[in-house]
């Protein structure tokens, strides 16, 4: 503190205005202080919000992944369940595409069966199983072991003059030919059963048929000689066959026929 001289008596006094000085300088720093505090306060509350948010949004995950953990074993189990089922049903799709295949086999040998022994009818051994398929009356055809796609084929044996074009080696006729005929009397036609029924031409058709391929898919050719017989190809009547057994094949004439 610094003293100085009073003017009245000479003694020395106090400097007040120093004094002030110092006192509003340690206010304002006290000032300062609190400011800094309240700063430091409302941080401190900030924080404390976002820590507590920050914890909430942690505990809300941690729920969120118990969660998924959850459904994702659930869905590790619905997984393994469904590809043991895709398996089971792959098992029964091949049992029964082989169990099919073997039935659509032994009905073709069936017809051909029917169709060989047809052929004592007339004492002609020169006719193709497809032509006598042909001839066969509607009754012993519903009584035959034929396929759907058998019966289709002969339907379009039987159009053949209609259907089929006039090429070097005899009569084609063409796959989209085929399907177009099949859709319109059956109502669908897949490429399946297209194929199915021209496999069934060329087979009964023997050395007189044959499949080729051509810009737009397949067609079968028949030679003249089949293509002549199939168009002229007359039914025999019911009256004219005595019976045929659809599991050991017999096609006899009736006595005197």
């Amino acid at each position: 503190m610094v003293l100085k001289p009073n003017e009245i008596d000479g003694r020395s006094i106090d400097n007040t205005d120093e004094t002030s000085e110092v006192v509003e300088t340690c206010l304002d720093a006290i000032s300062g202080l609190r400011d800094q505090q309240a700063a430091m306060l409302k941080t401190i509350e900030s924080q404390s919000e976002r820590i507590a948010k920050l914890e909430a949004e942690r505990t809300q995950k941690e729920e969120t992944n118990a969660e998924l953990h959850e459904r994702i074993v659930e869905l590790e189990d619905e997984l393994e369940a469904y590809r043991a089922a895709n398996e089971r049903d792959k098992a029964d799709i091949r049992q029964d595409v082989t169990e099919n295949a073997r039935q659509t086999e032994a009905s073709e040998k069936h017809t051909e069966a029917v169709a060989r022994k047809v052929e004592t009818l007339d004492g002609s051994e020169q006719r193709t199983p497809l032509e006598q398929v042909v001839r066969l009356p509607e009754e012993i055809i519903h009584k035959a072991k034929l396929t759907a796609n058998q019966r289709r084929a002969r339907a379009i044996a039987m159009e053949i003059g209609g259907l089929a074009t006039t090429v070097p080696k005899g009569k084609r006729l063409d796959s989209t030919t085929i399907k177009q005929e099949l859709k319109q009397a059956y109502g669908t036609a897949h490429d399946q059963t297209v194929a199915r029924v021209m496999s069934f031409l060329d087979r009964l058709g023997g050395d007189r048929t044959e499949v080729v391929h051509t810009g737009n898919g397949k067609a079968v050719i028949f030679d003249d000689w089949l293509a002549r017989r199939l168009t002229t190809a007359e039914q025999f009547t019911a009256d004219a066959v005595d019976r045929v057994l659809t599991n050991v094949v017999s096609v006899t004439p009736r006595t005197g026929s």
